[in-house]
């Protein structure tokens, strides 16, 4: 028992000494950190259609610009493509916003058969031991639980079972007052989405971005803590039947890590261990 708790208690140490690292990162502008490969990750290209389930940018040198009118507060500046709409309600991110992934009814863009998920495959091999996924999140609009608006994100580890770690479901009973849109227009909708983190509700209503920094807010997942393996599977899907302008935002999926202790860390650990056996034995 004392043996398990001194172990117990070096991992803390451990922790409270090197704190936690980002060893893997997508943030979708080209700062990408042991992403391994994607699936059905495309750039959004100009359509005419609302839907999206693609990577989404105000400017991106060629590779796809823009994004659905729903998706982008156009208030101030025209960040769908078009010119500005000083009368826009609705949007998730605008001017100050950088790329994302976006989903707004893609039930017309059914092109990777009848799933509509993304997947991200990161190389986690390096840590010993796992923390928290993050992912910055955004969401907008008058969600219907009748057809199951919302979305789900789960992770696996080694290709072992699917584990839910955020869902956004909707809560008809209630309405929100979302953040300002960039021209400052503040926008009253029905049945807004509830988070869900380890499939524990949160009684967070989520949002859209900040008008002046353009960012999502952070949430964080326990799941997989304390575990370790080479290749983290992270894959976010539509959670019903995509229905009208409801978009919703993804940024910044973060995999946070326990690093590999230095030789110094290493003969402050060997030193605490000596001092307890020493006490121990006498």
């Amino acid at each position: 028992m004392r043996m398990f708790l001194f172990a117990a208690f070096l991992l803390l140490f451990e922790q409270k000494i090197y704190g936690d690292i980002i060893i893997a990162q997508e943030n979708f502008d080209g700062g990408a950190v042991n992403l391994v490969s994607t699936q059905n990750v495309v750039n959004y290209t100009l359509q005419s259609t609302g839907d999206v389930f693609a990577r989404v940018s105000r400017s991106d040198g060629g590779l796809g610009t823009g994004g659905p009118f729903d998706v982008w507060d156009d208030s101030v500046v025209g960040n769908s493509g078009g010119a500005p709409f000083p009368t826009d309600t609705l949007g998730i991110a605008g001017q100050n916003s950088s790329a994302f992934f976006a989903m707004n009814d893609p039930d017309g863009l059914n092109a990777f058969g009848n799933n509509n998920n993304a997947v991200w495959s990161f190389d986690v091999s390096s840590a010993p031991s796992l923390t928290t996924i993050k992912i910055d999140i955004a969401a907008m609009g008058d969600f219907e639980a009748s057809s199951s608006d919302g979305f789900l994100i789960e992770a696996r580890l080694d290709g072992g079972q699917w584990l839910k770690i955020f869902q956004g479901i909707t809560d008809e009973s209630a309405s929100k007052d979302y953040r300002a849109l960039d021209a400052g227009t503040v926008v009253t909708l029905n049945d807004p989405l509830e988070l869900f983190i380890d499939e524990v509700a949160t009684g967070i209503f989520l949002d859209k971005a900040d008008s002046l920094t353009g960012k999502f807010d952070t949430f964080a997942s326990s799941r997989f803590a304390g575990l370790s393996g080479s290749l983290l599977d992270i894959r976010l899907s539509w959670a019903g039947s995509p229905s009208g302008s409801e978009p919703m935002g993804f940024d910044n999926i973060t995999v946070n890590a326990v690093p590999e202790p230095s030789a110094a860390g290493l003969l402050a650990l060997t030193g605490i261990a000596g001092m307890a056996f020493r006490r121990r034995r006498s």
